[in-house]
């Protein structure tokens, strides 16, 4: 499972800090797994859409205050069930739409031209490339695009913990 770890800088650290992050986890749905005055673990919801908040990429997180730092540590288990998806979905919806059309299409189109099974110009098992090759065209792209929206998804789950951090600290600070 994919890790992510960022600290921010405060020049006096307070339990007013561990909670303004508090809040704005639990609000989105994380549970507080364990408490005490200077730390707290949280687990989340988890990641099913790309439109979701990026916070739930994040499937744990620990907050602790150490010397003059809030530091969070995050295991991205919602960004890892999102990048198995966009990798595992576009190659098997090919291979499922290729092997549908392949025997659905070379029974009708053998028993329309006569073949048995295919079409005249690629009977048999020519026909089930045929049917593979032209499903995965459409699928094609998505086997390039699938790494890089892994990618975004996890750079914005980063970028979110990390502005989590700095509005933790500058809520907390007196005005």
């Amino acid at each position: 499972m994919s890790t992510f770890s960022t600290a921010a800088v405060t020049s006096k650290p307070t339990g007013e800090m561990l909670q303004a992050a508090l809040v704005t986890l639990t609000n989105n749905g994380f549970t507080i797994a364990k408490r005490d005055a200077t730390s707290a673990s949280l687990t989340g919801p988890g990641l099913n859409s790309t439109k979701q908040n990026p916070l739930l990429g994040a499937s744990s997180i620990r907050l602790e205050m150490r010397g003059q730092q809030l530091c969070l540590d995050a295991e991205l288990g919602g960004v890892d069930t999102m990048r198995r998806f966009l990798m595992r979905f576009p190659l098997f919806l090919g291979l499922g739409l290729g092997l549908l059309f392949g025997v659905v299409g070379g029974l009708i189109f053998g028993q329309q031209f006569g073949v048995g099974f295919g079409v005249p110009w690629a009977p048999g098992w020519k026909w089930m490339l045929v049917a593979f090759g032209g499903s995965m065209l459409p699928v094609a792209p998505w086997l390039f695009l699938s790494p890089m929206i892994s990618n975004l998804v996890r750079n914005r789950t980063e970028s979110a913990l990390t502005a989590l951090l700095q509005n933790a600290i500058q809520l907390s600070r007196p005005s």
